[in-house]
C-alpha cells in the first residue's frame, strides 16, 4: 500500500489541507493520507494544545476512510522528528511511505533532523503554492509537484478568529464549530 505521511502542526487544519490529501487520492498518488500532528514542535513552534488540533483533524477526516490520523508524535514526549515518525512507521508497517511537504521548506529542509536519512530513504511529495518558485536544484527525491491555488494558513486563519472576523471559508464547518465552540485562537 502507498501512503503519504502529511506531517504538520495543524494549528488549526484548513481546506487546504484536505484539498492536498484529496487531490492526492484523486490522482491515485497513494491509497491513503495518514495526517500527522506534532506533539512538541522540533522549532519550538507555540501550537494550540496537541489534544484540540487531534480533535479538529478527526473531526475534519471521520468521513473519508482513506484519510487517517496518526498520534505517534502528540504521544510522543520527545520533540516531533519527521525522520524518526517515518522509521517508527516503516518498522510497524510494511508499506510504501510518501513524504508531503510545503514547497517552501525546501530552503530550511537541511536544518531537519537526520536530514542524511530524508534525502537518502524518503521520497517526498511537494505542495507548491500559487507564486512560490522552486529551487533550480533539489536535493530530494520527488515522487510528485502538486500545485494548489491555496489561499488559506493556518497563521492566517488564527488571525482571523483573533480579531473576530469571518474565516468559515477556510475550514470545514465542524472545525470552524470546535474553534468557536473552544475558545481557540482567541
Amino acid at each position: 500500500m502507498k501512503v503519504a505521511l502529511f506531517g504538520g502542526s495543524f494549528n488549526p487544519v484548513h481546506n487546504g489541507h484536505l484539498e492536498i490529501a484529496n487531490e492526492l487520492l484523486t490522482e491515485q498518488v497513494v491509497d491513503q493520507v495518514w495526517f500527522v500532528p506534532c506533539g512538541n514542535h522540533a522549532f519550538g513552534k507555540e501550537l494550540a494544545p496537541a489534544e484540540d488540533r487531534l480533535n479538529m483533524l478527526n473531526l475534519a477526516t471521520k468521513r473519508n476512510p482513506k484519510l487517517k490520523v496518526i498520534d505517534l508524535e502528540i504521544k510522543s514526549r520527545e520533540k516531533s522528528f519527521s525522520a524518526k515518525t517515518i522509521k517508527s512507521l516503516r518498522r510497524k508497517f510494511n508499506y510504501n511511505f510518501y513524504f508531503v511537504i510545503g514547497a517552501d521548506n525546501l530552503r530550511d529542509l537541511k536544518k531537519w533532523y537526520d536530514f542524511e536519512y530524508l534525502r537518502e530513504k524518503v521520497q517526498f511529495i511537494l505542495i507548491k503554492r500559487p507564486k512560490y518558485v522552486l529551487p533550480r536544484q533539489i536535493e530530494i527525491k520527488v515522487l510528485k509537484i502538486i500545485s494548489l491555488g491555496l489561499i488559506e494558513s493556518s497563521t492566517e486563519i488564527r488571525s482571523l478568529v483573533k480579531k473576530n472576523k469571518d474565516f468559515l471559508k477556510f475550514v470545514p464547518r465542524v472545525v470552524a464549530e470546535y474553534i468557536e465552540n473552544g475558545g481557540l485562537y482567541k
